[in-house]
């Protein structure tokens, strides 16, 4: 068990957290706040429609804007709600229609938007890890078949053996 850090450690490393963070805005060209991008081209970003050379510079942006991270997150969850929503409307069966695999853009998105968008407490999920011991491990569980399964296999013969004398 590691042990507990004093609160020296813990500042130091604050220290270099900060300092770190620091260096890498100083780093960052500075962008005016005023200049963010316009809504057309985020909806034209987060629905697919531009090409890599045209997504580029979209993408940069949001790396360096977190109003436009942020507002791209929005508009990437709204899409996906009201796509769910528009096709369980129009067909009172659910369709099943093989899933396209998403572009690697989207995939981006959709990871910001689940970092960026917090959930409610409503929405949390929490997630149970049994312990390894629980589980067999496969060469024990294929093991205890096989030898089963040889017994098993050796009963009838000797059965067999018996009833022909």
């Amino acid at each position: 068990m590691p042990r507990p850090k004093s609160n020296r450690e813990i500042e130091a490393m604050r220290r270099m957290i900060q300092q770190h963070l620091q260096e890498r805005a100083l780093a960052t060209p500075p962008m005016l706040m005023d200049v963010h991008l316009d809504e057309d081209a985020l909806n034209a970003f987060v629905e697919g429609r531009l090409s890599e050379p045209e997504s580029a510079p979209i993408i940069k942006h949001l790396v360096a804007c977190g109003y436009c991270r942020q507002a791209t997150s929005q508009l990437v969850r709204l899409e996906t709600e009201t796509g769910i929503a528009a096709a369980a409307a129009t067909s009172p069966t659910p369709v099943v229609s093989p899933q396209e695999e998403p572009g690697r853009i989207r995939r981006l998105l959709e990871d910001l938007a689940s970092r960026v968008l917090l959930s409610s407490e409503e929405e949390t999920v929490f997630a149970y890890h049994a312990p390894a011991e629980d589980f067999k491990p496969r060469d024990e569980a294929g093991a205890n078949k096989e030898s089963s399964g040889e017994d098993e296999t050796a009963g009838k013969q000797n059965d067999s053996d018996s009833s022909t004398k």
